[in-house]
């Protein structure tokens, strides 16, 4: 019995990849979910905490601004995927098919493109912390780069994510489908 041909175990491969791409991209938007209700639920303890004992806790405000930040990087590229992306049609309702395939390729390059400058640039930003040992002095002292290290991460997912659903717009458009 055949392994398969060169090009059936390439497929194979790739699906193998998006599979693993795609679990790993549900893994961290739940995450981010899981980190939204754990903030959520610190900010009504502070808020109740102030309230009936006028005693506060100092470092929910900090950490709570740098979930944000998480949870927009942990679950963006999953977010792009299930298409819960904002879309305007105005002009895009009077395209054909083939034409929509073809701007949605488009439109889906110059993300990735975006996304991986924010890449090289989260990468470029996350180095100078490191190496000029930089932190946030606050309530607590936080290493920047600890902060910072999910922008290249989530920029990286979600730039795969563009190119991803890229070439599957452009390849349905020269298809015709």
């Amino acid at each position: 019995m055949s392994a398969g041909t060169p090009s059936e175990k390439k497929g194979r491969t790739e699906k193998g990849f998006w599979r693993g791409f795609d679990g790993l991209v549900d893994v961290l938007a739940a995450l981010a979910g899981v980190i939204l209700v754990f903030i959520t639920a610190a900010v009504c303890y502070t808020i109740g905490m102030r309230f009936l004992f006028t005693k506060t806790t100092i470092w929910i405000i900090p950490f709570t601004e740098y979930a944000l930040l998480w949870i927009v990087f942990l679950a963006t590229a999953w977010l792009l995927r299930e298409g819960g992306h904002i879309t305007t049609d105005v002009v895009y309702t009077h395209l054909n098919e083939r034409t929509r395939h073809v701007l949605d390729g488009l439109m889906f390059v110059i993300g990735g493109l975006t996304c991986a400058a924010m890449v090289l640039l989260g990468v470029l930003h996350l180095c100078d912390c490191l190496a000029g040992g930089v932190t946030d002095v606050r309530a607590v002292t936080v290493p920047k780069s600890a902060v910072f290290i999910i922008i290249p991460v989530g920029s990286l997912l979600l730039s795969l994510q563009f190119f991803r659903m890229a070439w599957s717009r452009l390849t349905e458009g020269r298809a015709g489908k």
